[in-house]
């Protein structure tokens, strides 16, 4: 059972370490979109998502992927996982729209510096919901649904 553990530990040490750069990228070119082009929320996060999905995509499969030659091709795999990413950042987009609407109603809106950069807070807030998801997908039980899936 401890080596059970120490497993799932590993595997979201990994999925942190690559998806953190993911985000990075996410959250840099959303700033860029909402602050500097004033984007709505929906749309940023929809836009700024994409180069993230695509070098976590290939950092990951670089190494989970490289020694299987069976199954999908690098490109069908790819167009799998942007299919899922798209979906998953549609939802996820539209929360945080949702949440930028109800917050900008608040009273949080008297704290400036909330209300300077609110679209940013709630990305902040969204990104746990899309982490966790990835993670299913990624290293869970949803994995292996999608293995079988791909290989068979």
């Amino acid at each position: 059972m401890e080596h059970a553990w120490k497993k799932i530990i590993r595997q979201a040490v990994h999925f942190i370490g690559i998806s953190g750069c993911g985000w990075l990228i996410d959250f840099g070119v959303y700033i860029i979109l909402t602050e500097v082009f004033c984007f709505p929320v929906v749309y940023a996060n929809m836009l700024s998502s994409i180069p993230a999905i695509t070098l976590v995509f290939f950092v990951s499969t670089r190494k989970i992927f490289a020694n299987r030659k069976e199954g999908l091709p690098l490109w069908g795999k790819y167009i799998i996982y942007f299919l899922y990413q798209i979906v998953l950042v549609f939802c996820v987009s539209w929360v945080g729209e949702g949440l930028f609407r109800l917050l900008s109603r608040t009273t949080l809106m008297n704290v400036s510096l909330i209300a300077a950069h609110l679209k940013i807070v709630c990305k902040i807030l969204i990104t746990p919901i899309t982490m966790t998801m990835n993670f299913f997908c990624a290293e869970g039980p949803l994995r292996e649904a999608i293995r079988r899936m791909i290989y068979e």
